[in-house]
């Protein structure tokens, strides 16, 4: 399967679950996908983000060798929100490799703390961050306070995601 052209030529939900359905039956052709993510342009890189994130929901494992290349992207300056919220929502099912652990939490918390960040970014940062609390409990109160600061000025979804993980915490 050509991933660029399909990606170059259409940007919709059948496209994605094409993608999605081709490698959870062959994931042999992830490092394929993952070379298209990688490669760009943004436009393309934005477009297989999506199909990403559902891969990680169907079967995390195929995720395992492409950490590097999340918290690359998750670095970047003037990324799409887009490619920032689909790999944060893909991480949200994923088990993260204690050596990447740390950097990817750092990153969930700055994104938790940046008022410019979308709500989506922010709903997924804070689940990836209770996810990792449960074998870093000390990270949990640092978390609790950056949910706690969101919530007062927080959209309904800030609300919602943010008191479901507070009781989750106590």
């Amino acid at each position: 399967m050509n991933f660029r052209t399909l990606l170059e030529n259409e940007h919709s939900k059948a496209t994605t679950n094409l993608i999605v359905n081709e490698i959870c039956e062959n994931p042999h052709q992830m490092d394929e996908f993952m070379q298209t993510f990688v490669a760009g342009p943004i436009r393309i890189t934005q477009r297989a983000a999506w199909p990403l994130s559902f891969i990680a929901q169907k079967k995390p494992p195929l995720l395992v060798n492409y950490f590097d290349v999340f918290i690359n992207e998750l670095h970047k300056p003037n990324n799409h929100n887009a490619i920032t919220r689909n790999i944060l929502r893909a991480l949200q099912f994923t088990d993260i490799p204690e050596k990447h652990q740390g950097a990817i939490l750092n990153r969930c918390f700055d994104f938790l703390t940046d008022v410019n960040q979308p709500i989506a970014i922010k709903a997924f940062s804070m689940t990836i961050a209770y996810n990792l609390s449960k074998q870093y409990p000390d990270i949990k109160n640092e978390l609790k306070i950056s949910i706690e600061n969101l919530i007062p000025n927080g959209s309904s979804g800030i609300k919602s995601r943010g008191n479901k993980i507070l009781k989750k915490i106590k």
